[in-house]
């Protein structure tokens, strides 16, 4: 089977205005393999430093607006998820490009999964990983890229964003902290604990079912803070699709 490699990295920056929260539909157009990531080392692809190139403008359906592809993952460390199968999420801007695609690589920087997602509208996109293909082994270091086709016949016009991720088992101390914990404890747990997906997940679940909760705007600020992201603004509605 032909091999794909990845795109060259591109680096993103801040004054994203985050105003709407969509989970896209995940229904895959496309999995193939694939090569290296992209680069290694400490994850550079999210809201936490850069510009956004110039060459991407034309990949916006509005280049004057402060918007940027954004991953939202620990800029300066490995993120921890509970979960053999997370939920991880990108932020896709206004865009005119139609497919988003998504890699995942092992420590080794061997390809695991890769597949090719609709873009149907700005916000959040949802991406969960399936168990059958791309199960996370505990305690080993994942990499994960996500590639906004911005011109698929020059592939090298990609709007790359990256981040890192591992599962790791929660101590038998913090599993009695959680279970006793209300969803605003539960968010903090788990950022003092390094489980930054889990806290981002559970956030997002606390937002859509209780939109009022007067320390939604604490704790989204919590949140980037603890990835190293630049302040954006907090979700105001999240549109859950069906997967």
């Amino acid at each position: 089977m032909k091999r794909i490699a990845c795109p060259p990295q591109s680096w993103i920056g801040a004054g994203l205005l985050l105003t709407t929260i969509v989970s896209s539909l995940v229904t895959p157009i496309a999995q193939a393999q694939f090569g290296s990531p992209p680069g290694q080392g400490t994850p550079k692809g999210t809201a936490g430093g850069g510009s956004r190139p110039a060459t991407h403008l034309a990949c916006l359906q509005k280049p004057n607006h402060q918007e940027n592809l954004v991953a939202l993952a620990p800029t300066q460390s490995v993120g921890l998820t509970t979960q053999a199968t997370p939920t991880i999420w990108v932020y896709v801007p206004n865009t005119t490009a139609t497919t988003l695609e998504f890699s995942l690589f092992t420590q080794a920087q061997e390809g695991l999964y890769q597949v090719n997602l609709p873009i149907r509208a700005d916000g959040l996109l949802k991406i969960t990983l399936p168990a059958n293909t791309a199960s996370l082994t505990p305690n080993q270091s994942y990499y994960w890229t996500a590639a906004l086709v911005c011109d698929p016949k020059r592939r090298t016009k990609d709007w790359l964003v990256e981040g890192r991720i591992q599962q790791q088992p929660l101590s038998a101390q913090l599993q009695q902290q959680l279970a006793a914990a209300s969803a605003e404890q539960q968010i903090q747990l788990y950022l003092q604990a390094g489980f930054w997906y889990d806290a981002l997940n559970t956030y997002l679940e606390l937002s859509k079912t209780q939109p009022n909760h007067p320390a939604l705007s604490l704790l989204w600020t919590d949140l980037l803070k603890t990835a190293g992201l630049r302040p954006i603004a907090a979700p105001t509605r999240i549109t859950q699709a069906n997967p």
